[in-house]
């Protein structure tokens, strides 16, 4: 085995780009990513099943991503691994003659295969007889080969912004494009140089060192190229620099009697931006203390890509760190640079700050009709009347108080969004309006509700943690859905541009963490109201595609918990209206799966709906108990009648087993009812009352789930 080195020098890429490359690079332990693949494809790595065997080795590679430069180092042999190719010729009748001589169809076949006719093998298909080839494929020396590995990896990296410069190389199809362009390129097989040529580009044996501290170097083995890169300024290995952060964190930290934070998670793109990282310290000015630690934050995060510190009551402290990819002797000069900065964007919160104060969120409010939400949906005012709506909607009767705050939230929750401090800082949307509720004392409940409208901000971030915030983020999220089905901009494939599906999952986790028993179908049908009242169209199958699309984002979650999709797809098919009903039922389902009674009401259900709904065909069952015939029918029909009872009051209180229990009782009349009732009777009338009859047992069964998705026992 020989070590193989890539490096693709570039200009500084974005930090984002490199995490990304990483990824597609590396991919998961047992397929392995981009580089892997390619090995693989190329014969310089065995197939994915044989990656463990000894004789052949791994090709687990190491992916080092810095902001100039990406490299691969990853032992390949020398030459590539062996194949054997199988194809098969005509018919063996055709091939040979009668006399056992090839024929033109047997000796061509043979020909193409680089084969003499007497090499062929025979193989049988169908009980016909064919010749077949087997040849070794040709094995190139590992440096014959690398040039391609390196061409199609770099134009195998996925882009989502690419670039081209410079001219487009003659004999080249089109320009190449990068995230950012590429200067050089290091190819090695050990000690030994890997020359090609690529979009004008000469690959050889000299990187760059840093852009300020290093200069450039030969490489003059790959083993050797994080020791030479190091000697130039260059820690390469994102994982070390982690390490070396990391530490510089802590210790600065400590020296400044704080220990520092990273809630908005700089420290993953930091690694990224330096090649010989240093931690550094600065200051800003004690009396910006007075803003909300949240604008204090996000200034020195999403900007400047700061750590913030806290002392040990968990206040702030007025300074900060900082990653320097600089040159040591001037830190001096950098740390004032970024003083200045952070004071200038800081000066400028407190004057949007105290503006926004003086006006108040009523007066900021009145201004939402001036600001358009969508083109196609009306003004901010516009929404805030939708999401008012709703809440009213979700609060029904239920505490005053809550409803007031709830209400008042919802009429303000759209109102920092006509400041300036927003514009500035658009993360802090939601969270604004909550410190200028605070700020005009309005009351706790309506600040907090309006602070934690957008939640949760991800499938996995916190939920609204007040009723009163969750009805206004459901709302609001039911909103922007119902919207996206108005404009046609709902989402398809891969394509959500409004976060949609985020938004669904929100609605279905608040709903499950706050036990919201509200109808889908009631809600969103309130939701396409909204905008009925404001004069939209709303097409005939939008709430049903919109309901649809929510369950969805419930199936995925329940999916994720580890339940099975059969057990899954049982809870969901229930009639079950609300979220927690049907996540309840699917987590019960997997937790009985095996149970008798479990199994009792599967089949039950089973037995009863193979035959009554394909003989009534949708039709509502009716079901007379003057045409009993048969005792069968009559104990069916009381036991069904106190069944229902039973599993109404326990689903109501989503009891799921005690519910499953209750209808587990009915397995034994429908089984003496399938053994002494003719079900298809001659007669129409006692027909159609027997079908209906064991429709109303589905029916019921059905109430707790679509029984139809899982096996049926045998009947005992």
């Amino acid at each position: 085995m020989t070590m193989l080195l890539l490096e693709i020098g570039c200009e500084e890429l974005p930090g984002k780009f490199c995490a990304s490359v990483y990824r597609q690079l590396i991919g998961d332990e047992s397929e392995g990513g981009l580089v892997a693949k390619l090995l693989r494809e190329l014969r310089l790595a065995p197939p994915a099943s044989r990656a463990q065997d000894a004789t052949v080795g791994t090709a687990r590679p190491q992916v080092l991503v810095s902001p100039r430069r990406i490299a691969v180092l990853v032992d390949v042999p020398d030459q590539q691994l062996a194949e054997t190719q199988r194809s098969r010729g005509p018919r063996t009748d055709m091939a040979f003659g009668p006399d056992g001589a090839p024929t033109k169809a047997g000796a061509g076949f043979a020909r193409s295969r680089g084969l003499d006719p007497k090499d062929l093998q025979r193989e049988t298909a169908d009980g016909v007889e064919f010749v077949a080839a087997q040849v070794e494929a040709e094995r190139r020396a590992a440096a014959e080969v690398v040039p391609e590995f390196a061409r199609r990896l770099i134009t195998g990296i996925q882009i989502s912004r690419g670039m081209r410069w410079d001219r487009k190389p003659a004999g080249a199809a089109e320009y190449l494009r990068f995230s950012r362009p590429i200067r050089w390129l290091v190819c090695k097989l050990h000690d030994t140089a890997v020359e090609f040529d690529f979009y004008g580009l000469k690959a050889g044996d000299v990187t760059q060192g840093h852009r300020v501290l290093g200069s450039p170097i030969i490489v003059d083995r790959a083993e050797h190229y994080e020791h030479h890169l190091r000697e130039q300024k260059v820690v390469v290995s994102q994982d070390e620099r982690r390490k070396l952060i990391v530490a510089g964190l802590d210790a600065r930290a400590k020296e400044l009697g704080g220990a520092w934070f990273d809630p908005g998670e700089v420290l993953g793109e930091a690694i990224y931006l330096v090649e010989w990282p240093s931690v550094e310290a600065g200051s800003f000015d004690a009396r910006h203390l007075r803003l909300p630690d949240d604008v204090l934050i996000t200034a020195m995060q999403n900007h400047q890509r700061y750590f913030p510190l806290r002392d040990a009551q968990n206040k702030l402290l007025p300074a900060f760190l900082y990653v320097s990819n600089g040159d040591p002797r001037a830190v001096a000069a950098i740390t004032r640079g970024n003083e200045r900065v952070l004071d200038g964007r800081l000066d400028d919160a407190e004057f949007s700050h105290d503006r926004d104060i003086a006006k108040g969120l009523e007066q900021m409010a009145a201004k939402l009709g001036d600001v358009v939400f969508h083109e196609k949906l009306g003004s901010l005012a516009d929404k805030a009347d939708r999401i008012e709506r709703l809440v009213g909607f979700l609060v029904g009767d239920g505490d005053e108080h809550l409803g007031e705050a709830a209400l008042q939230a919802a009429r303000l929750a759209k109102a920092d969004l006509v400041t300036q401090m927003v514009q500035e800082f658009p993360t802090l949307q939601g969270r604004m309006g909550g410190y200028y509720a605070t700020a005009a004392g309005m009351p706790a409940a309506v600040a907090q509700a309006i602070a934690e409208q957008y939640l949760p901000v991800s499938t996995v971030a916190p939920v609204p943690a007040s009723l009163a915030g969750a009805f206004v983020a459901i709302a609001d999220k039911s909103d922007n859905i119902a919207g996206a089905w108005v404009t046609g901009e709902k989402p398809s494939g891969s394509r959500d541009p409004y976060g949609l599906r985020r938004g669904a999952m929100g609605i279905v986790r608040i709903a499950l963490e706050f036990a919201l028993r509200v109808p889908l179908d009631e809600l969103m049908e309130r939701a396409f109201d909204g905008y009925r009242a404001q004069g939209k169209s709303v097409a005939d199958e939008a709430l049903p595609e919109a309901v649809a699309f929510i369950w969805e984002r419930l199936e995925g979650l329940l999916l994720d918990e580890g339940l099975s999709f059969a057990m899954v797809e049982a809870a969901l098919g229930s009639s079950a209206a609300d979220i927690p009903a049907r996540a309840s039922r699917a987590r019960a389902f997997a937790a009985l799966e095996g149970r008798d009674y479990f199994e009792a009401v599967v089949t039950a259900y089973n037995r009863c709906a193979s035959l009554a709904g394909k003989a009534l065909a949708g039709k509502a069952p009716v079901v007379d108990p003057a045409r009993f015939r048969e005792p069968a029918e009559k104990a069916l029909h009381e036991a069904l009648r106190v069944a229902a009872v039973a599993v109404g009051d326990a689903l109501g209180n989503l009891e799921i087993e005690s519910a499953i229990k209750a209808a587990a009782k009915l397995r034994p009349p429908v089984d003496t009812y399938f053994d002494e009732v003719l079900v298809m009777d001659k007669d129409l009338v006692v027909r159609t009352n027997r079908l209906a009859q064991l429709a109303a047992v589905t029916g019921l069964l059905g109430q707790i789930g679509d029984f139809g998705h899982l096996p049926v026992q045998q009947a005992q």
